[in-house]
């Protein structure tokens, strides 16, 4: 039980303390792009130019999507203003901060001269792996008890295996 605590003090400075859901999601969404990746006829660079473009059009759309949101839910609506525009890109910043292992992985490899076929496998991996890593940070923190604890792993376990089983319906 102390060893539990432990690791949920440790979670919470390791974490990201900023949007977590956010973290989460570019983890999932950089996943299901590497996914759907067919290595076949792509290089390296095309590989990650998709991938960072795509990454880069989730955050904006997310941010752009809390912007109107907010300008939806205020009763004055109010105008686009910059100073909303930052907040929102800085707060979906998360996005980006989650979707960078599996990004850094493909990077690693790509240097190591790893086929390109092994290394988007290997992003996947990373991305499903970081997805139960975030769970088990989650199910740390919480005082719940340890069957409530593993069911809560599981969920991670089975979103970050729909990772996994995207790339292999896919290819």
């Amino acid at each position: 039980m102390e060893s539990w605590r432990a690791f949920g003090r440790a979670a919470r400075w390791l974490g990201p303390a900023k949007n977590p859901a956010g973290a989460v999601y570019g983890t999932i969404a950089v996943g299901a792009v590497l996914a759907a990746e067919h290595t076949r006829n792509e290089t390296f660079r095309a590989t990650l130019e998709a991938t960072v473009i795509t990454l880069t059009l989730y955050w904006l759309a997310h941010a752009y999507a809390s912007v109107v949101g907010h300008r939806f839910d205020r009763d004055d609506a109010g105008s686009l203003t910059g100073r909303d525009w930052w907040r929102a890109l800085s707060h979906e910043w998360a996005i980006v901060k989650g979707a960078t292992p599996p990004i850094v992985v493909l990077l690693v490899l790509a240097i190591a001269g790893v086929s390109l076929r092994t290394a988007v496998t290997a992003a996947v991996w990373t991305s499903a792996t970081c997805v139960v890593a975030f769970e088990v940070v989650a199910a740390a923190r919480t005082g719940v008890s340890p069957p409530r604890r593993a069911f809560e792993v599981l969920v991670g376990v089975l979103l970050g295996s729909s990772v996994l089983l995207l790339r292999i319906i896919l290819h």
